[in-house]
């Protein structure tokens, strides 16, 4: 089980790769040949270098800047204002008990609270409670709640793709380092510093290859989703002592696969303006999500397709026998 966690990890890492690269090859073959320019006298070749790596430092900054301008994570960029745009071309009416929230995230937009927070911390909620209905009624597990909220979040800093990115080779640290510190039999605490010590290495390496082959948007992604994806190998490493290797699997792809469905829909913009425009509204749904969810007692959608052997003989056998009654 190992070996095939190891293969689907590297599967992903692969795509994730060739769907970065393959566009950045494309746009380096397009891009014309810089014309030469005539010099008065040859420069120093450590004047040149410095040139250089001034030119490409002030490239890649300038690419950072254009993701970050977009990230909805980030408090100082054009998203920020784009959603104040939003809001002023939508103006509240007056006060009343049905609109209060709105007033109050206005007023404090006004006096410099960023919009962007103010979406993530009505979203953030909301996307707990789909993770639990994909918990309770779809029969999604994943690690918990708070770890697919959280990786969610890092996925939208990072962009999905990077984040899948990051998220493999993580995977791939993590288990070639349990192999590694198995052997030498230390407790409990040293043990998970020697995990995350050779996570952190790989990651480093991870992102040295990204700056070498110029994959600005691997090399662009902020610390704290990084950080966050790096301490979440914890909970895999957690999750296979107590469960066997197949379940630590299902639980780690389940929890990708959850993630980055709510990462999607975070990333969308008309949730976001949605959610900014009526806070009241969202609010008071999550809280319905969350009751509606737990009045549920049926079967899981997953344990209905895994039962459906089972239910169809009965199902027939119940048809005959009311059949037999009605002769």
């Amino acid at each position: 089980m190992s070996k095939k966690l190891i293969l689907i990890s590297l599967s992903c890492l692969s795509l994730s790769l060739c769907y970065i690269i393959a566009p950045m090859a494309q746009a380096q073959r397009l891009q014309p040949s810089p014309t030469s320019t005539p010099t008065t006298a040859p420069a120093s070749p450590t004047a040149t270098e410095s040139g250089s790596l001034a030119s490409a430092s002030a490239e890649v900054e300038q690419k950072i800047q254009e993701k970050k301008a977009q990230d909805i994570t980030e408090t100082t960029g054009e998203k920020k204002s784009e959603l104040v745009a939003y809001l002023d071309q939508h103006p509240v009416e007056s006060p009343s008990w049905h609109n209060f929230l709105q007033h109050a995230i206005r007023r404090a937009i006004e006096k410099g609270l960023p919009a962007n927070i103010v979406v993530l911390m009505i979203l953030f909620p909301l996307i707990a409670s789909v993770i639990a209905v994909s918990r309770h009624v779809i029969g999604l597990r994943g690690f918990g709640i708070y770890i697919p909220a959280v990786l969610s979040v890092a996925f939208v800093s990072t962009e999905i793709v990077n984040g899948v990115i990051i998220f493999s080779a993580v995977l791939l640290a993590a288990l070639a380092t349990r192999k590694v510190i198995k052997k030498l039999r230390l407790p409990y605490l040293p043990r998970t510093a020697m995990l995350l010590w050779g996570v952190s290495i790989f990651t480093l390496l991870l992102l040295i290859g990204a700056a070498y082959y110029n994959l600005t948007s691997l090399i662009s992604v902020s610390i704290f989703p990084l950080l966050i994806i790096i301490l979440l190998t914890e909970n895999f490493i957690t999750s296979q002592l107590f469960n066997s290797q197949k379940e630590a699997t299902k639980l780690t792809i389940e929890t990708l696969l959850i993630a980055v469905l709510c990462a999607m829909f975070i990333s969308l913009t008309a949730v976001q303006k949605f959610v900014l425009l009526r806070p009241e509204i969202t609010l008071l749904g999550t809280a319905v999500i969350n009751y509606l969810t737990a009045r549920y007692t049926g079967l899981r959608l997953l344990e209905y397709l895994r039962f459906s052997s089972v239910f169809s003989p009965n199902i027939t056998s119940h048809d005959h026998y009311h059949d037999d009654q009605a002769e």
